[in-house]
């Protein structure tokens, strides 16, 4: 055999019907299937480098890169039904030189395994790098080491090798061939970086080194903050000097705002954080940008004696922003810049062919800051999260009510209104999404509504929920560091409990509370505050035909902590699988409304009276679920940072705070101790953002491991 038909029939033999559906789709496939039942394949020409295969009265030339490179004469471009055909018949052809059918003959999977491991293990960085270019390598690189999770890739396969990555969601198979006939199996633009992605995270995930990216040549910008904050370099600097120059004009301001006294700050510090703000964004800083855009309109609202403006909250966020720069510094020097820390300039959302949704409700809903908007949540029973689509507007643009929006068309072609999603499924077909999942409403997206599902159906699909300390437990992880990337997505669940308790409504709070409990009879109370957006969900749950939620049915809620513990803001009930009839869901918000009930009755008077919704009391509980040793601390660093730590009282922080680090140690916290001897200045204001921003930490923590033993 000569060497071509020997590395042809190797490649062909690590082909199997997942590879082929890769390499074009299964409609192809199935076509060249007819193809070769019609018209027997044959070789018609041969040489040292290209072989010649006629199918269905077309010409197939292979060369010894496979499949993935054959090129055939007939009008369609790219993989078609010839090729395929054509491929599905070479291996008996490459050993027997004549016509035959399409029996591949005996294979060992473990053997090509094996190899195709090794074919993608010793593929070098030059050849990565000349395959994607240095700046498709260095994404790849960041991409690989921002991956989170045991589900960010998985790899598979029979015979041919598949590597998949969760978001975005990306799959290749490889059969042989070299790094280019790593087949992708959706059609992605610049698959080039995403190919040497996956062959990195094959490398890692085998154990193997991960060769860091060539250095950037540097840049010619030049980066003008002002007095305070002028960049490194002179006129020629790279955007990494560029970065450190915000990074330390950022700490410094940081340092003075607390050296002169939050109470004491004036129009200027408000303006240095706004013009930082935009140095920032230059330095590609999304996530710090943003950062010091609050703290310039917090500090701006201080400046107005607006109600909304607090000290305590402003040293909050200046801790925050000073340990998202201690965390740069340190990932700067490592050589990384990690997405979670750097942020993202803007919601990418990546192409997909199709979509397969389960609608689980809608929910109007008016934000603080003066947006008003309609949302719908989904669930992927493919990639089992939960997605959701968002319709927003400033509340004051005329024409958009997000109450009338849930029954008009859109947002996609073909879907008469979001009303129509509940209940239903749902194909969407080149949808765009985020890694926040996120369905962008894109107008190149079309949807086409499926049957109504049943409720036995729903339970079969969704991820359900029914032992509240796991929930508790997972969340506690997700959440685990300040500096953790949000994740909205990941506080929706399907709750099923054992039993619940009769809602009743606090008219104190002006919000309508109702426990949930697991089989161990540990409680969720789900929580919905009253709006004239959510006065619906109010009455609709009053009026359920029992006080109790019949067993079985699921509710779909959105997590999240409040001082007394975890609760759940509900947005929609599935009932149990014995009703068969009608829709199985039940959207909170948008059912017609009942009958008036004690809930109803106060809210009607509410309306009477012209009230606005009172402030929620808990927001007047402490949220500090320290021990006296790290509550007392935080008093006295907040009180500190109130009255500034000028030069004249310096001398006097170190006596004040000392007692109480040791305090802190003795009660079994022994991180101060570590930052104290790291300090030499431990009057300094960065001493008193490290002690503070530990104490937030383990405020996070302990509240975290709180909820979890109050629900076992």
């Amino acid at each position: 055999m000569s060497p071509l038909r020997s590395k042809l029939a190797e490649i062909l033999r690590a082909f199997d019907e997942a590879a082929f559906v890769a390499l074009g789709n299964r409609g192809l496939l199935r076509r060249a299937h007819k193809d070769l039942e019609q018209s027997p394949a044959a070789i018609s020409e041969e040489s040292s480098a290209e072989l010649v295969v006629a199918v269905a009265g077309f010409r197939i030339r292979f060369d010894a890169r496979g499949p993935a490179h054959a090129r055939c004469d007939c009008p369609a471009s790219g993989v078609c039904q010839h090729i395929l055909a054509a491929s599905l018949a070479l291996p008996p052809l490459l050993s027997q030189g004549g016509t035959a059918s399409v029996d591949a003959g005996s294979r060992d999977d473990a053997a090509d395994r094996e190899r195709l491991r090794a074919e993608l293990l010793d593929i070098g960085v030059a050849e990565l790098i000349k395959h994607a270019g240095k700046a498709g390598y260095r994404w790849a690189w960041q991409f690989i080491h921002d991956l989170e999770g045991e589900d960010a890739i998985q790899l598979g396969g029979t015979r041919s090798l598949s590597i998949a990555f969760s978001h975005p969601p990306v799959s290749f198979r490889y059969a042989g061939g070299g790094l280019a006939s790593l087949v992708a199996e959706s059609d992605r633009p610049r698959i080039e970086k995403y190919r040497v992605a996956a062959i990195l995270a094959f490398r890692r995930a085998h154990g193997c080194d991960i060769a860091p990216p060539p250095e950037a040549a540097p840049t010619t910008a030049s980066l003008d903050l002002g007095k305070d904050h002028a960049a490194v370099g002179g006129t020629s600097t790279s955007t990494e000097a560029i970065r450190a120059s915000v990074r330390d004009a950022t700490r410094r301001l940081l340092a003075e705002c607390l050296q002169l006294g939050l109470s004491h700050l004036s129009p200027g510090m408000q303006e240095r954080f706004s013009t930082l703000a935009v140095a920032a964004q230059a330095a590609e800083y999304p996530r710090l940008a943003l950062l010091l855009r609050r703290l310039s309109d917090h500090v701006e609202q201080l400046l107005d004696r607006a109600g909304s403006a607090d000290e305590h909250r402003l040293l909050d966020e200046c801790t925050i922003a000073y340990g998202l720069i201690e965390a740069l510094e340190r990932s700067s020097r490592a050589g990384l810049a990690p997405a979670a820390l750097v942020g993202r300039a803007r919601s990418r959302y990546e192409d997909q062919r199709s979509l397969e949704l389960l609608g689980l409700g809608t929910r109007p809903w008016r934000s603080p800051s003066g947006f008003v908007g309609l949302t719908m949540l989904f669930w992927s029973p493919k990639t089992a999260e939960f997605l959701s689509s968002t319709d927003a507007r400033p509340e004051n643009q005329r024409g958009f009510d997000p109450v009338a929006r849930y029954r008009s068309a859109g947002p996609w072609s073909g879907l008469g209104a979001p009303a129509m999603t509940t209940g239903r499924l749902l194909q969407l077909l080149a949808p765009q999404v985020s890694a926040a999942g996120r369905i962008s409403g894109a107008e190149a997206t079309s949807a086409t509504l499926g049957a109504q599902l049943n409720a036995a159906q729903f339970r079969a699909s969704l991820r359900i929920d029914s032992d509240w300390s796991a929930i508790a437990a997972r969340r506690g992880v997700a959440r685990r560091s300040l500096l953790s990337e949000p994740t909205p997505m990941d506080d929706w669940c399907a709750l099923l409990p054992a039993r619940s308790g009769a809602a009743q409504f606090d008219s104190t709070r002006q919000t309508l509370t109702w426990p949930v409990f697991d089989a161990a009879e540990r409680c969720i109370t789900l929580e919905v505050p009253y709006s004239d957006l959510s006065e619906s969900a109010i009455r609709r749950i009053e009026a359920l035909d029992t006080p109790r939620l019949p067993t079985g049915t699921l509710v779909i809620a959105r997590l999240f902590g409040s001082p007394t513990g975890l609760c759940a803001e509900p947005l929609s009930l599935v009932r149990p699988a014995s009703d068969e009839d009608g829709n199985p869901v039940d959207s909170l918000y948008f059912d017609p409304l009942p009958r008036q009930g004690i809930a109803s009755r106060f809210l009607a008077s509410l309306r009477r009276r012209g009230a606005e919704p009172g402030i929620d009391a808990s927001a007047f509980e402490s949220s500090h679920r320290l021990p006296t040793a790290l509550r007392e601390l935080r008093t006295a660093l907040e009180r500190r940072a109130e009255q500034g730590c000028a030069r004249d009282a310096v001398a006097s922080l170190p006596q004040q705070t000392d007692a109480l680090v040791a305090q802190a140690e003795r009660a079994g916290f022994p991180a101060f101790s570590r930052i104290r001897a790291r300090d030499g200045a431990t009057g300094s204001p960065e001493y008193l953002l490290r002690l503070h921003y530990l104490c937030m930490q383990h405020e996070r923590l302990i509240t975290e491991a709180d909820d979890l033993d109050a629900l076992n």
